[in-house]
């Protein structure tokens, strides 16, 4: 068979699958979608009237006259409707000519029309809202409408009525197609057959013939309801050759679409393999990175090393967000400033200097960000939203932190060559694979795994990003002071009985003297801990063991002031209110080898014509 006469395979499958895609990711980006208002509306029925002729020179020509009523909402919503005619039939042009454009009287309806390569787009009416129910009359003309099909071995009119594209209900969908009477004889007994439904739906709808030899024939199909997206096929064979296949016309990308066909589909599967090789690169970059090991025996302690910081410790155990809270009630522990807890405004901390000698370097950074540099005892500032330079300046310190235990040697900043790699695999999987789709759209019909594809490099992509390391590495200098701080945190999850009997033990003496009988030590000491506790997210708990403590012994805190002194209660409502106050605000800001339909076998949205119909 001549190549022009094969048929290729209908794209609009492949399309809607890129568009499918395009959505999905917009979605996983955040970006918002929303129905446009002028799509809020309705179609009672869509009526086309359809003329099939031959010209002399052997070709097929078609006239069809589109009957369309609209039920719009009683308000100024709608202008009109959109018509989109494609313009395209696997890559022959159908030569679409607009003729006239009426209501239901057969008056003149003004439109526009916008063509493109592949599509003829008429837009109804004016700067005029129109209401209530409306009927367009659309005339236009086409060529080349008839296939050829290898299965049925057949020339066939294969058509979408109304399209799968809509986004519109139809309450009736109905379709005549008439042919001239010296075409009657080419007509192929019981070769005709409708679909109903959305894209690739094999539901039939009821088609009859009407005429006789010699006289016009007519094929006439109905369907009803329709919902959104779902459209009529109809499929009406003729013999072989009774029409003269049109010319095959593709640009340069959809030609090498077609002839590299093949090798598309293994660069499709490639792209999954360089998206694998990536979490390869990626799983190997961590194992290098990772911290080193220690001692690997994790010994109780109740005090953190002579040498660590709070904050330091909490970006050595890999607790950063917790450290400026902790530091903030460090300092005030150490008697540097006082926490006054004001329950009538729950998001507002006021803190007030109470001395800043002798205060560590750490200590010296959070007075500094919070009361200035020359600020007085008996300063008072608060922390919230109305104080973001403070938040700022507070998170600050962390990176100062970090960059202590890099210059002790205690950690290290992860090495990026693997890590590069990895990042790069999994970026160009994903290029390669939409890359790939595209161009494969272009000019035949993308097979499963090319559709695959795609979101199986996403899939790799954030594996390799999920395990690559993004913090710094913690070397051998610094993994006693990271285990000690392991075993402080076995400490502070240690039931009561648990911890006095440590403190009690030959070791815990050796490491630390503590009299367990003495309420005054214990409280200090758990007083001390207290943003230790912060770090390991128990510090409720251990706010419970300090209210105990404060209870039986009968002092005061000095670092914190509230109503009705130091409680759990109050101790978690100041915490909430630091955690947030100290943290800045981020919400403010400014061919012939597929199949026909006449026979059975076919699909709603598997033939030319159809498009869309919408709202203006």
């Amino acid at each position: 068979m001549d190549a022009a006469a094969s048929t290729i395979r209908p794209r609009r499958a492949a399309l809607s699958a890129v568009f499918v895609l395009a959505l999905v990711m917009l979605v996983f980006a955040g970006a918002p979608l929303a129905r446009a208002d002028v799509s809020d509306f309705t179609f009672d029925s869509f009526d086309a009237d359809m003329l099939l002729t031959r010209t002399p020179d052997g070709h097929a020509a078609l006239t069809v006259t589109e009957t369309i009523v609209a039920r719009f909402p009683d308000e100024d919503q709608n202008k009109g409707i959109v018509r989109v005619i494609p313009d395209d039939y696997n890559d022959i042009a159908l030569h679409t000519e607009i003729v006239s454009v009426t209501d239901g009287a057969g008056s003149p309806v003004p439109y526009e029309v916008e063509e493109s390569r592949r599509e003829v787009r008429v837009l109804t009416g004016d700067d005029t809202y129109v209401r209530g129910v409306q009927t367009y009359v659309i005339t236009y003309t086409q060529r080349e409408t008839i296939r050829s099909f290898v299965d049925t071995d057949a020339d066939e009119f294969y058509r979408d009525i109304n399209g799968t594209g809509g986004e519109q209900p139809f309450g009736e969908v109905s379709a005549r197609l008439r042919v001239d009477a010296d075409l009657g004889d080419a007509a192929l007994e019981g070769a005709a057959s409708c679909y109903q439904g959305r894209f690739g739906s094999d539901t039939p709808c009821d088609i009859s013939r009407s005429g006789g030899p010699g006289a016009p024939l007519t094929w006439s199909a109905r369907a009803t309801n329709l919902d959104a997206g779902e459209n009529m096929t109809i499929a009406v064979g003729f013999a072989r050759g009774t029409f003269v296949p049109g010319e095959v016309f593709r640009t340069p990308l959809e030609q090498f679409s077609v002839d590299n066909a093949p090798a598309l589909a293994g660069v499709s599967l490639g792209a999954v393999g360089l998206g694998l090789a990536g979490v390869g690169a990626a799983v190997v970059a961590r194992r290098k990175g990772r911290d080193a090991e220690g001692r690997g025996v994790i010994v109780p302690e109740y005090g953190p090393p002579d040498d660590v910081d709070v904050l330091e410790g909490a970006e050595l155990v890999q607790r950063g967000r917790a450290g400026v809270p902790a530091a903030v009630l460090d300092t005030a522990i150490a008697g540097h400033l006082r926490i006054i807890d004001d329950p009538a405004d729950a998001k507002r901390l006021t803190l007030e200097l109470v001395r800043a000698d002798d205060a560590t370097p750490l200590r010296r950074g959070v007075l500094a960000a919070v009361f200035g540099a020359d600020a007085e005892p008996g300063a008072r500032a608060s922390l919230g939203p109305h104080n973001q330079d403070a938040a700022t300046a507070l998170q600050a310190l962390p990176k100062a932190a970090a960059a202590e235990l890099r210059r002790r040697g205690w950690t290290e900043r992860p090495r990026h060559g693997r890590s590069v790699l990895a990042v790069c695999l999994a970026i160009g999987a994903f290029a390669v694979a939409i890359a790939t789709l595209i161009v494969a759209a272009a000019g035949t019909y993308p097979t499963w795994w090319q559709v695959g594809a795609v979101p199986a490099t996403v899939v790799t992509g954030i594996l390799s990003f999920v395990f690559l390391r993004y913090r710094d590495r913690v070397t051998d200098a610094g993994a006693a002071a990271r285990d000690h701080l392991k075993g402080l945190r076995d400490y502070l999850a240690l039931a009561e009985a648990d911890r006095l009997r440590i403190l009690q033990s030959p070791e815990g003496a050796e490491r630390r003297p503590v009299d367990a009988g003495d309420p005054t030590q214990v409280l200090h000491l758990y007083e001390r801990l207290l943003p230790w506790a912060v770090v390991w997210g128990v510090e409720k708990e251990w706010a419970e063991a300090l209210d105990t403590r404060v209870r039986e012994t009968g002092d005061d805190l000095h670092w914190y002031a509230g109503a009705n002194g130091f409680s759990t209660a109050a101790f978690s409502s100041t915490f909430t209110s630091l955690q947030s106050a100290s943290a800045p605000d981020t919400t403010s800001s400014g061919s012939g080898s597929f199949s026909g339909g006449s026979f059975g076998g076919g699909f709603s949205g598997g033939g030319m014509g159809g498009g869309s119909v919408g709202g203006r």
